[in-house]
């Protein structure tokens, strides 16, 4: 395969604890990419001078803080690539990531390959991330894949350019993957699943944190529904008094984690599965309140 084809984007933010080992990774890959991108999303602590240490391996793009979608896109602009693939700060691919990835791409359909992603930390909050699969392409009712997550996806830069690249409306992270990939699918791509493309990430540590991170992903659905109407939430605040309200559903999710799980575990992982979807409506919610 001719490497010549792919390049890596990686946007950075305050990503000094991490972002070493995400570039060691990728320099370490069977099939090398043609460039990597570090993009650093106006960082105050040591990533640039991380980064500069790095000298010809990779391409050290500075610019001010607007958000991955904005940080992204600029590394698109400097990619030599036929191919894009994407990945975080604070993640580590496998040694044949983008091998794998790009094995997904065998047919002139496939806009975009999306992998899985696992905790890096052994946290009992990454193993209920993992167990959800929350980063990993899920499929639709119709056996489809609506979108890719970009801690772990390459993406055909043809799909990207038709499609006009990110939204940098979308400050935060969560919900400019998706809202991207609605376009680039109008164009006819599809997506695909890649389940031995695999990068580690450092999942949310704390219940807090993660339902931080999924009210987040509540208010780009939010931002989502404002651009494409017919992607909006119908009559969000009942559905989240009906999920509120979902014992006997939360009672059923706690005899299903006992089956495998310790009683601890079983009964974090059913307050998670609990709270889920309240954070993700009262993050869709915070939206709609923004924008009024």
């Amino acid at each position: 395969m001719d490497h010549q084809r792919v390049s890596v984007v990686i946007p950075v933010y305050n990503g000094a604890r991490t972002i070493s080992h995400t570039i060691e990774c990728v320099l370490q890959q069977s099939l090398k990419p043609v460039d990597i991108l570090v993009v650093d999303d106006g960082s105050t602590d040591d990533t640039a001078e991380i980064l500069k240490r790095y000298g010809s391996k990779i391409v050290y793009i500075p610019k001010q803080n607007g958000g991955p979608a904005s940080a992204r896109n600029l590394g698109v602009q400097f990619a030599g690539g036929e191919y894009v693939a994407f990945t975080d700060s604070d993640c580590q691919p496998d040694v044949h990531w983008l091998r794998n990835l790009m094995k997904g791409f065998d047919d002139q359909e496939i806009g975009g390959v999306g992998g899985a992603v696992r905790s890096a930390d052994g946290s009992i909050t990454g193993e209920y991330v993992d167990l959800i699969k929350l980063l990993d392409p899920q499929e639709d009712r119709n056996g489809e894949i609506p979108y890719i997550i970009t801690a772990n996806a390459c993406f055909r830069i043809e799909a990207l350019t038709k499609a006009g690249l990110f939204n940098e409306k979308f400050i935060k992270p969560g919900g400019e993957e998706a809202e991207l990939c609605i376009r680039i699918r109008k164009f006819g791509y599809r997506f695909k699943s890649a389940k031995d493309a695999v990068v580690l990430h450092h999942h949310r540590q704390s219940a807090m944190s993660l339902l931080k991170t999924l009210a987040n992903y509540g208010e780009g659905a939010f931002m989502i529904g404002s651009i494409w109407p017919d992607r909006r939430i119908a009559r969000p605040h009942r559905l989240m008094l009906r999920s509120a309200i979902s014992l006997r559903t939360a009672a059923t999710h706690f005899r299903f984690h006992l089956r495998k799980q310790s009683i601890h575990k079983a009964f974090y992982f059913t307050l998670l599965d609990y709270l889920r979807q309240p954070a993700f409506l009262w993050g869709y919610l915070r939206g709609r309140r923004r924008e009024s």
